[in-house]
């Protein structure tokens, strides 16, 4: 009986000793180097273990974190990728991702690239509609394309959740002003000079905006304010002299552009209106 009690203890005791002796894994041991630094010995192992069991979301993300640290983002993006396609409702590895495209995104349209970052934007939003960031990125690479129209829905978006956005707002201005959608121009210049008032650029582009509209009088209004704050520009002293002109203030028209020509005496379009005035008799 004692042999018998003996030799079960000595049976229990080589399996203890055999299950602590298990290798731990590779993903185990990818988790170990990346919690003591070692990068490098950790990337080796997350795709040692990627190669035995290529469909675990887990170890996708763990080797994306640890190629993001060392500065490999593109590389880092294929493997938050391949995660979030294994396990699509993956609420970490989507914020890791969309603010990898939203970067990506950016170094590439710095390099003038436009096309290749709208379409790493368009990830980002496809991710995550609310993403006002790359609505707003997205709207500034159409502006760049001078696809106007399709940069009006971005922008849009963007100044509905953020109406304040000074530059958005003379971003969609533009896009409008030049798809002829003027109300809606005058609209977002309108807005822009109140959270601006004393930007004389702004004024200046609501001004064009009523000469387009031929509202000559708002026109006249607004582009004197912008000449009060910027009164050395020759475009907005040629404008304020358009708006005169329009408005048969003739008398008031020349002597703005003759303003033009003591700045700019070779000035072409201030001397061909004022050449146009003297063959009326003005």
């Amino acid at each position: 009986m004692k042999k018998t009690f003996l030799g079960l203890l000595a049976l229990l005791a080589v399996v203890f000793v055999t299950g602590c002796a298990t290798p731990a894994s590779h993903y185990e041991l990818g988790v170990q180097y990346y919690d003591s630094g070692k990068l490098d010995e950790a990337i080796d192992e997350f795709q040692s273990e990627i190669v035995s069991n290529p469909v675990d979301p887990i170890v996708h993300k763990a080797l994306a974190d640890v190629l993001a640290d060392k500065g490999l983002l593109p590389e880092a993006v294929f493997e938050w990728e391949k995660a979030i396609t294994l396990r699509p409702n993956y609420p970490e590895v989507k914020e890791k991702l969309e603010a990898a495209y939203l970067s990506m995104g950016q170094d590439t349209f710095e390099k003038g690239k436009n096309d290749e970052a709208i379409e790493i934007w368009k990830k980002a939003i496809a991710l995550n509609s609310e993403n006002i960031e790359a609505h707003k990125r997205l709207g500034m690479a159409h502006m760049a394309n001078k696809t106007f129209d399709m940069a009006i829905p971005e922008l849009e978006l963007v100044t509905d959740k953020n109406p304040n956005d000074e530059l958005v707002l003379k971003k969609l201005g533009m896009a409008y002003f030049q798809t002829d959608k003027s109300d809606l121009a005058a609209k977002a210049f309108e807005a822009l000079v109140r959270l601006k008032p004393t930007d004389a650029t702004a004024y200046n582009n609501l001004g064009s905006v009523y000469l387009k509209m031929k509202k000559y009088e708002d026109a006249i209004q607004v582009l004197t304010q912008a000449v009060k704050l910027a009164p050395g520009k020759v475009e907005i002293l040629n404008n304020l002299g358009n708006a005169y002109y329009n408005d048969g203030k003739y008398k008031e028209a020349g002597l703005q552009w003759a303003k033009v020509l003591e700045l700019e005496p070779l000035n072409k379009t201030a001397k061909d209106n004022i050449k146009t005035l003297q063959q009326m008799g003005e």
